[in-house]
């Protein structure tokens, strides 16, 4: 058997130059519970430490014993090892990877709840008379988005449009329909109002829509070169709304009322509704066939009569 050579004195030495600025031999010579003279005993060689001391000091320096007495051996696993920083790494993937499986798995059955669950109200409503509305009517919140995809807007009226309210003492304020109104008008989109009526009850309304564009800071010449308003006094018992559709922007952003209403609704890229404001109903009725003939012919003719406000 070969016999190894004894490098104990060295290799202690390397460990304390190799630590020298966060391990003296002082801290050492406290954590084995010696004086700081036994330690300097110890790196010249003069004396030889215990079994339990070799034990204390390759704990100190976490090597093993092979490497502090023969040199033969390096560091310890520790949790800074390579291999065992792998190891980690790959247990959290699977701890993570096990974690968003039962994520997934909780959102599918969710989602397949919910889904059930909106289908069974569906039916509900579709089954209750209470709640059934003719096919062409649609609410405020379909009207909204099928305005803002408008490149001209034509409103014919015998009352306020939708794009004013009033307040208690009869102060103009802005309507359901005002912001999209100035965005279309930023975006270089035109109104034209038609009211019917004489001339000094629109008025106020008029100056209230001014007064109001002025306030969302639009400048005086843009309301001017893009919102209309006329008044003509004939008598009409409905509000009727005409938009000139950017079809492919209808289309683009509002897929699901291009589906609806492309085939019966939308006529040339022009589509029209009554206006239905009232505290049951808020939206429209789609005008179909000879009334939306009906409804541009009446446009056409009173534009032409009407004083301009």
């Amino acid at each position: 058997m070969t016999e190894r050579e004894v490098k104990f004195e060295e290799i202690l030495r390397t460990l304390l130059d190799r630590e020298k600025t966060t391990v003296t031999q002082k801290k050492l010579a406290k954590a084995l519970g010696v004086s700081g003279t036994t330690v300097s005993h110890y790196v010249t060689g003069r004396i030889r430490p215990s079994f339990h001391a070799l034990v204390s000091i390759a704990a100190f320096f976490n090597v093993t014993l092979d490497y502090l007495v023969f040199g033969e051996r390096v560091h310890l696993p520790s949790t800074a090892d390579p291999g065992n920083l792998r190891a980690d790494v790959m247990r959290a993937l699977a701890e993570s990877n096990a974690y968003q499986g039962r994520q997934r798995d909780l959102i599918v059955r969710v989602n397949r709840r919910l889904s059930e669950q909106v289908e069974r109200v569906a039916r509900e409503l579709l089954d209750d008379p209470r709640t059934a509305s003719p096919p062409e009517f649609f609410s405020d919140a379909d009207a909204l988005p099928i305005e803002a995809c408008a490149n001209r807007t034509r409103v014919t009226t015998s009352r306020p449009p939708a794009d004013l309210a009033f307040g208690p003492e009869g102060e103009v304020r802005r309507g359901t329909f005002f912001d999209v109104f100035v965005s279309n008008i930023l975006a270089g989109r035109t109104y034209q109002y038609l009211f019917h009526g004489t001339r000094a009850r629109f008025e106020p309304y008029v100056r209230g829509y001014r007064d109001l564009l002025t306030g969302a800071d639009l400048p005086s010449d843009m309301v001017g070169e893009r919102v209309e308003f006329r008044v003509v006094g004939t008598e009409l018992p409905v509000c009727i709304v005409i938009h000139d559709l950017d079809i492919s922007l209808l289309e683009r952003r509002e897929p699901v009322l291009w589906e609806r209403f492309n085939d019966d609704g939308i006529v040339d890229g022009v589509f029209a509704y009554v206006s239905i404001r009232h505290e049951e109903e808020r939206g429209g009725i789609v005008l179909y066939d000879e009334y939306f003939e009906s409804a541009l012919r009446i446009f056409h003719r009173e534009w032409a009569a009407a004083e301009v406000l």
